[in-house]
């Protein structure tokens, strides 16, 4: 039997806290739900009360696979293939982000702040990316 597909999304409410769609108690303001079903992403797109936000599907693999992941060492070759694909500079650690400015060969003060590394890195990243697009 196929599982049907969960997706983790953001519902913004416009009302009190509690307030209850889809199986899920809201608060007011923006909710990070995860394990939603595409039944129940119609129903909050049908509530006028509520604003749909970002919808993003669940990883397949059990969450005991994601919490080894977590628990390994970052500088492994998983976490540098997320750095150059997809992962986001504000994940990683000060260190991972030195040493991905080092290998860019990105210049920055050695007492830096986790934000201006990652500005940096978005920068280089992005710079380097619109010039592979020439």
């Amino acid at each position: 039997m196929e599982k049907e597909q969960r997706y983790q999304v953001v519902v913004h409410s416009k009302v009190q806290d509690g307030y209850r769609r889809a199986g899920f108690a809201l608060q007011k303001g923006p909710n990070l739900l995860m394990d939603v079903t595409a039944a129940q992403i119609e129903q909050f797109k049908a509530d006028p009360r509520l604003v749909f936000g970002s919808q993003d599907p669940m990883p397949t693999e059990p969450l005991d696979d994601l919490s080894k992941g977590l628990s390994q060492d970052s500088s492994d070759d998983k976490a540098q293939h997320r750095v150059d694909g997809v992962l986001v500079p504000a994940d990683l650690t000060v260190e991972q982000l030195k040493t991905k400015l080092n290998e860019l060969n990105v210049a920055f003060a050695k007492d830096a702040k986790k934000p201006d590394l990652v500005a940096l890195l978005e920068t280089a990243m992005s710079s380097t990316t619109s010039k592979e697009g020439e």
